[in-house]
């Protein structure tokens, strides 16, 4: 038999599709190789085995989200609001996704600074400290414990709370509101 020229990109697509379609536990090597349109050997001569197919496909699935992050960056009054709401509506739209990105082992935080690094977009912190007037250390918190907080929400949507989109976004100017007071001082 010829040997098959899969792309590992073409693997990892394949199994992105997966994971979004019917979630982690729809996994299989066959199914990937199905999806990909080749046999079984190119999954493990490229990965290994299944764990360290997902491994590989948790980071192209965080690229496939950075992307997605891009495409939304301005359905939002600001940079700040827009990637609040497009975590929120990966949650909604993508909540396959979302479960093994985030509320899974894959994810392997192991503290909070390590999770601002993983997940924190390039711009936000900045129109954080233009909104809040705020120092870059206190932006820096504040987007930390902003990402948590709307994280909570998400988490919501994902497990199929139906929140609309203004009160979303109400909650999410509220909560920007209460951590920026003691940062200015106030209360």
């Amino acid at each position: 038999m010829p040997e098959q020229k899969v792309r590992r990109e073409d693997v990892l697509d394949a199994a992105l599709f997966i994971v979004r379609e019917q979630g982690e536990s729809a996994l299989s090597a066959r199914a990937v190789a199905e999806r990909a349109g080749c046999s079984v050997q190119p999954i493990y001569s490229q990965f290994g085995d299944m764990g360290g197919l997902v491994r590989a496909l948790y980071d192209h699935a965080r690229a496939w989200v950075v992307a997605y992050n891009r495409e939304h960056e301005r359905a939002g009054a600001n940079p700040f609001e827009a990637n609040g709401l497009a975590h929120l509506r990966l949650a909604r739209t993508e909540r396959n996704l979302f479960h093994f990105l985030y509320l899974s082992p894959h994810m392997g935080a192991t503290g909070f600074a390590e999770v601002y690094d993983s997940v924190a977009i390039d711009g936000v912190q900045r129109c954080i400290e233009e909104l809040g007037g705020l120092s870059p250390e206190a932006a820096r918190e504040l987007y930390l414990d902003m990402i948590v907080y709307v994280h909570g929400m998400a988490a919501m949507l994902a497990t199929g709370a139906e929140f609309s989109d203004e009160e979303l976004v109400a909650r999410m100017g509220e909560a920007f509101r209460c951590f920026v007071a003691p940062r200015k001082g106030g209360l």
